[in-house]
């Protein structure tokens, strides 16, 4: 049990990482002063949104959910993570 908490605490780890690389890159395509290859991943962001069927929300709505939902799997793998 204690090796299946620690598995879906790394997996919900890497979820979260890339949350967060594509959280950065949608807030990062939000002004133009941001370097090419982060708003190049604010492009891939909004082509996986309009994909999604999350094109008619605002770029800035669209990077405020990935932040909540980037900050609510951190906490649910801190969550899962096994104690001492």
């Amino acid at each position: 049990m204690r090796a299946l908490a620690w598995l879906l605490t790394v997996v919900l780890f890497a979820f979260a990482l890339g949350m967060a690389v594509l959280t950065l890159g949608a807030f990062a395509s939000l002004g133009s002063a941001a370097p090419l290859w982060l708003r190049s991943v604010g492009s891939l962001e909004h082509a996986m949104s309009a994909q999604l069927g999350l094109s008619s929300l605002t770029n800035f709505a669209r990077a405020l959910g990935l932040a909540v939902l980037t900050s609510a799997l951190a906490g649910l793998a801190a969550y899962v993570k096994p104690r001492a």
